[in-house]
């Protein structure tokens, strides 16, 4: 900014005619914010306000004489050079669809956001040299000579941003033109026109390097838009006609449309919902409830207040989702409703691809739970014994890790006991393996049924047991395992043999006082059994931790 105020100005004939370009873009926008309010009007402005604010860069780069001062103001335009693009197609989108609600405030700032970070990466160009290149410099030595612009790769991709607007509006026209008729078609084709020649100019000056007075002539192209403009105002009413025929955007919707009276009669339909009706004759002004086909549930969907789902039998059902939208005119007086457009549209496909969906997403759901119950039943077999039903090793270092959690929290003890059958192994050849068996279901039977719902029994080898017992001191684990001892030596176990009695043996052990490791526990325990076997068995034994080693 501080070479612009030592550099000086210059008024020339290019200036000026950037001032007469300004002041008939100021005298449009005034003359058009008077008039009744037709599509698109705000975007309208707020387009030639963006057109101003490019015209007035220009014209000061132009004016300007020091080169730094020139690319300072070039910089300066990007927000009326992205503004104008974007807000041309947000007015032409509006008009051409007839959308009489202005766009919301954060619709502008919405679209304000190319602009102002535009702005930014061209102004802060001396820092990072990547939105104009170390090559833009002047044509010439002479005073306010113009500038040759080095186009970094994000000025290009800025322009890319501008030429997507650019064909939008091409592309919205187009398609307007070519779905209108006579005099709209014509009406269309001019704003077809008008659009072309500002984007013409911008890609001759990108492109092939065309200028007017060394610069961009983009800005000046737009005087040909003031001229132009002017003629559809005063030689075709340019704000007075509709935008787009409402009868061909209904005839080219391929979703059934009707319009009904406030005593909902059938006041207007299109080619599809007359097709789905079978093509009834003297359609018009029939009431709802006796359009043939679906009116009478139409209706009734209607009457319920509903915009839910309405099914039409036949050999193939179809779906459609019903909506409705009052037609209104606003007066002095107030909002009239004149009427409903309701609008069926086909969902057919998507209602069944969601019922296939649904169906096999329980099968799925089914199939889950399946794997699940298998999977908790598989994860329960590898964790009991199969011949008694007891937990095996697999599942006693998962258990005694909770149980130490616990008892940490609660001080408590934890007794560990392992028991062994006496002579077994004497039993099994006297009367074989199948009634060992049935000694051995008839031992873990007894020993869960004479423990608290607390403890845990497991069996960890052949006639090997092995039981937990949390909260139980040495004393209290000993008299219990002292009356399992004795209990069972008095008992008859019933087996495919007849009645047969067996005695136990059980080394105790004690956590935390004789060990913090379930290995320093079941040794021992174990060490502990053993001497109870070598002090002749049927009895329990309890050693010292000293004892064991």
């Amino acid at each position: 900014m501080n070479a612009c105020l030592a550099g000086g100005w210059s008024f020339n004939g290019a200036v000026a005619l950037t001032v007469l370009v300004g002041l008939g873009v100021i005298l449009m926008a005034r003359w058009v914010a008077r008039q009744r309010h037709f599509p698109g009007r705000e975007s309208f402005i707020v387009l030639h306000a963006g057109i101003f604010w490019w015209l007035a860069a220009a014209g000061l780069e132009l004016a300007a004489q020091a080169p730094d001062c020139k690319v300072f103001w070039a910089g300066m335009a990007w927000p009326g050079i992205i503004g104008v693009p974007t807000f041309w197609a947000v007015f032409l989108w509006q008009y051409v669809n007839s959308i009489r609600e202005p766009l919301r405030l954060r619709g502008f700032l919405l679209f304000s956001i190319g602009p102002v970070l535009a702005s930014a990466l061209a102004l802060s160009n001396p820092w990072h040299q990547l939105f104009y290149g170390p090559g833009t410099l002047p044509v010439d030595d002479s005073p306010g000579a113009a500038i040759r612009y080095d186009h970094g790769p994000l000025f290009n991709a800025v322009a890319i941003y501008v030429y997507v607007f650019m064909f939008f509006c091409l592309a919205v026209v187009t398609r307007a033109a070519l779905a209108s008729r006579d005099l709209h078609r014509r009406h269309l084709l001019a704003f077809v026109l008008v659009t072309c020649v500002p984007w013409g100019a911008n890609l001759g000056y990108v492109v092939f390097g065309w200028t007017l007075f060394g610069f961009d002539p983009t800005p000046f192209s737009f005087a040909f838009t003031l001229v132009a403009f002017t003629c559809l105002i005063l030689g075709v009413r340019l704000f007075e006609l509709l935008p787009v025929a409402r009868h061909l955007l209904l005839e080219e919707l391929p979703d059934p449309v009707l319009v009904v009276d406030p005593q909902r009669r059938v006041i207007d339909a299109n080619p599809a919902a007359l097709a789905l009706a079978g093509g009834p004759g003297s359609w018009q002004g029939k009431a709802l409830a006796a359009w043939p086909i679906y009116g009478e549930r139409l209706d009734a969907l209607l009457s319920a207040g509903g915009h839910e789902m309405l099914l039409i039998p036949g050999a193939a059902p179809r779906y459609f989702e019903v909506r409705s939208r009052d037609i209104e005119r606003v007066t002095r007086g107030g909002t009239f409703v004149l009427g409903q457009m309701l609008y069926l549209r086909d969902i057919t496909e998507r209602h069944c691809g969601e019922l296939k969906l649904a169906e096999a997403l329980a099968t799925s759901e089914e199939r889950l739970r399946t794997i699940t119950r298998l999977h908790e039943q598989l994860q329960e077999q590898a964790l009991r014994d199969p011949l008694t039903g007891l937990y095996n090793r697999r599942h006693l270092g998962e258990l005694f890790a909770r149980e130490v959690a616990r008892s940490q929290r609660e001080r408590s003890p934890i007794a560990l006991a392992l028991i062994d059958l006496d002579h077994f192994k004497q039993l099994n050849d006297r009367h074989g393996h199948l009634a060992g068996d049935d000694v051995l279901r008839a031992v873990a039977l007894h020993l869960t049924g004479n423990l608290r719902g607390s403890d845990a029994v497991f069996r960890i080898g052949g006639e090997e047991f092995l039981l937990l017992l949390p909260g139980a001191t040495g004393e209290m684990a000993y008299a219990r395992l002292q009356a399992l001892c004795r209990e069972l030596a008095e008992k008859a176990l019933p087996t495919r043999e007849g009645p047969l009695t067996v005695t136990l043996s059980a080394g105790l052990a004690v956590w935390p006082a004789q060990g913090q490791t379930l290995e320093e526990l079941m040794q021992l325990a174990d060490s502990a059994l053993y001497e109870a076997k070598r002090n002749g068995r049927n009895r329990v034994c309890r050693l010292e931790a000293s004892a064991a080693d």
